[in-house]
């Protein structure tokens, strides 16, 4: 998979959403996505500090390979948060999963890197569809997806809770 490039889009009027490469300064902003227990109720909780780090390490480390991009509401801003794009636990599918710092919610940031992250997988991949999984609790999450066009396909027990998979065909981007 070729990573997608720098990105900066408007979803509903709402603040630019510059989507970038991840860089060692973002280190102990991704530490907090991953140790904050907002951002990680609906994840299995938050992650101790040493498994955050490291995983942190590895996702910079592996950044010119992957599909994971820096969220920020400008370019050259702080880190917002992260969207990536991975192999779905269903093993056929690419999954869109996203996390976001407390202190830009709201400001739609969220939806515009789900947005973009949707469109370079389907346009720069190919792809015929891509799904994106959340807790049936996540109110939030489901109401992103839903804005953006995603369907909810079917329902399943993982990880000790229900969760949703919703889906996003290329043929609804094309008429959208």
């Amino acid at each position: 998979m070729t990573p997608p490039g720098n990105r900066i889009m408007r979803v509903d009027a709402k603040p630019p959403c510059c989507l970038d490469a991840l860089v060692d300064g973002d280190a102990d902003g991704l530490t907090q996505l991953y140790i904050d227990p907002r951002v990680r109720a609906f994840l299995g909780g938050p992650l101790d500090l040493a498994t955050a780090q490291q995983r942190v390490a590895a996702l910079l480390a592996d950044q010119p390979n992957a599909w994971v991009r820096a969220v920020r509401a400008t370019a050259g801003a702080p880190l917002a948060g992260l969207v990536m794009l991975d192999p779905h636990h269903d093993g056929e599918d690419l999954e869109i999963s996203y996390l976001l710092l407390p202190g830009f919610w709201g400001r739609g940031l969220a939806t515009a890197a789900v947005a973009q992250m949707r469109q370079d997988a389907i346009q720069t991949l190919g792809l015929s569809r891509v799904v994106a999984e959340t807790q049936a609790a996540n109110a939030a999450s489901i109401r992103l997806l839903e804005r953006l066009g995603f369907s909810e396909a079917r329902r399943v027990t993982r990880f000790g809770a229900e969760q949703c998979i919703f889906v996003s065909h290329a043929a609804d981007l094309h008429a959208a």
